[in-house]
């Protein structure tokens, strides 16, 4: 009910109370009134009701001779004067009383919020524009309250990411100090022992570097500075020349790889070189996972309902189905990826899926389990014909 309904419905109730008491009132005090005394006395006509000056008279004439009457008179009055007082009294504080409660608790939950506590519910109230008041502080109840969930997410990953930058750093780091003590200690005393340990060096660089340019992109991504040029192309080129450049690893590691590219043209508006980095994070995820026994990688690529697909499939260590929710996340490594001796930094994936959005795609993974490899798919949609 609107406020101004409300305060219409008492206003009526206020006026129409009081005279439907004093009307029974009236009624009984003038039966009483009549038993009591002998108003016939009065000799009042109809004549001498049209005449002030002579009703005066006998009413005058009446109280003289029965001073009591007085004292009813008096009586009434009183009653009429209580009966307007408690119903105006009772009416107006129970107005006041149903407007007063939700404004209370209004400011009760004002002094919560102030003091930090978010873990209440602000209910309602009958009056609609109360009700809207209540609403809309609720919702900006939880608003604060999701606010506060993010920041400490966000603290928390913040501390993750400099706990896990630490760690990713510290390693290579160690290990470039300790070849380069071996080579000022002379432990490299051959050519090939130099040679080795000069790789191992330049292999630790490398690890270094490769994170640094995940972090830098990731930087990007997160605060939307990294730039894209998109352009109209055969999703299915790019595929086949980052496959490319796998052939000669893929043949010195004995991985097979069964490519099927389809017999239709897939063309897409994509970034290439943003793009070729989520295919090949794809692709080194397999390599980097696969059964070193018997190693197969199948890429396919299919155009379906608008939109073109590319999956990655592997034969390899798999991924728990509860962990699936969680691989995109950053930093986040599976169980399995941080028991074994496979290197990676965890941002990877996180990258390639925030770049395959930035392109209005989905990225996806799916496992049946620990060593029941992994199909990641990538899909994007499909560039609109412009030559119709």
């Amino acid at each position: 009910m609107r406020i101004r309904k409300k305060f219409e419905t008492y206003n009526f109730i206020l006026l129409t109370a009081p005279i439907a008491i004093i009307g029974v009132v009236s009624v009984l005090f003038l039966i009483i009134f009549v038993m009591k005394f002998p108003v016939e006395e009065m000799q009042i006509t109809r004549a001498s009701l049209i005449n002030p000056v002579t009703l005066t008279r006998a009413v005058g004439a009446f109280f003289t001779n029965h001073p009591a009457a007085v004292t009813y008179i008096l009586i009434y009055a009183l009653i009429c004067i209580a009966v307007c007082a408690v119903t105006s009294t009772v009416l107006t504080r129970r107005l006041a009383q149903s407007l007063e409660k939700p404004i209370r608790e209004l400011r009760d939950n004002v002094d919560k919020i102030r003091e930090g506590s978010l873990s209440f519910e602000v209910m309602g109230s009958d009056y609609d524009e109360l009700d809207d008041l209540c609403e809309g502080f609720d919702s900006m109840r939880r608003e604060l309250l999701l606010a506060r969930e993010r920041e400490e997410q966000l603290r928390h990953e913040r501390n993750m990411l400099i706990a896990n930058i630490s760690h990713d750093l510290k390693t290579p780091v160690t290990s470039i100090k300790g070849y380069i003590d071996g080579i000022n200690d002379g432990i490299a005393d051959t050519p090939e022992k130099l040679k080795h340990y000069l790789n191992t060096i330049k292999s630790k660089a490398d690890t270094i570097d490769e994170l640094v340019s995940n972090l830098s992109t990731f930087a990007k991504l997160e605060v939307s500075g990294l730039k894209f040029s998109m352009s109209r192309g055969d999703l299915r080129d790019l595929v086949l020349d980052v496959m490319d450049g796998y052939r000669l690893d893929m043949e010195r590691n004995g991985i097979a790889a069964d490519i099927d590219l389809g017999a239709s043209a897939l063309m897409v508006n994509i970034d290439g070189e943003k793009m070729r980095r989520v295919l090949t994070n794809l692709i080194d995820n397999s390599i980097k996972y696969r059964d070193p026994a018997n190693c197969c990688i199948e890429v396919r690529c299919f155009a379906d309902d608008g939109s073109a697909y590319v999956t990655v499939k592997d034969n390899g260590m798999g991924i728990e189905p509860k962990e699936l929710s969680r691989v995109f996340d950053s930093f986040y490594r599976t169980d399995c990826s941080r028991s074994s001796q496979i290197k990676g930094n965890g941002l990877g994936l996180g990258i390639a899926k925030q770049i395959t959005e930035k392109h209005h795609g989905r990225l996806w993974l799916r496992s049946d389990g620990i060593n029941k490899g992994t199909t990641a798919t990538l899909s994007l949609p499909l560039a609109e014909d412009t030559t119709k």
